[in-house]
């Protein structure tokens, strides 16, 4: 047994706790990801083109971190999926521009409101209406300032 109050838990740690608590509860969006057979790593390479449409194989292993064979690899199934194009450069022919189809971005709209809807519903479960009115306003007004150049 431990005597005195417990040590502060890193801000990530309690981020990540509560995500874990509220997140994928219905399953619905795995479900979905399922349906369109894509993975999650998939799924954050659809989504860091709906910031950066029309990046190359490199700009988007660089930016993800991951090899340039295993990106090459997620592209070629997204492109066989039609949910992402692939454009020659006029300027260098080997290099191609990647950029997401209409049906790609329907799906990280038909995903992100399933997730939407199962935070929501996560959050409903834990807390009371006060909390999540709070907690509402915590992150809009942290998203705010994250948006405000520095």
């Amino acid at each position: 047994m431990r005597d005195g109050p417990e040590p502060e838990r890193r801000l990530g740690d309690l981020l990540q706790d509560l995500v874990n608590r509220v997140s994928h509860r219905g399953g619905k969006t795995l479900a979905m990801m399922n349906d369109a057979s894509v993975t999650l790593q998939q799924v954050l390479l659809l989504n860091r083109l709906r910031e950066q449409d029309g990046s190359t194989s490199s700009e988007l292993a660089e930016t993800l971190n991951m090899s340039l064979p295993s990106i090459s690899q997620m592209i070629d199934r997204l492109h066989q999926l039609k949910l992402v194009t692939r454009a020659e450069m006029s300027e260098d022919r080997r290099k191609k521009r990647i950029a997401l189809t209409r049906a790609g971005r329907t799906l990280l709209e038909r995903l992100h409101e399933a997730r939407t809807a199962e935070y929501e519903a996560g959050l409903a479960k834990l807390l009371a209406e006060p909390q999540r009115a709070e907690l509402r306003l915590v992150l809009d007004r942290i998203l705010q300032e994250l948006a405000t150049p520095r």
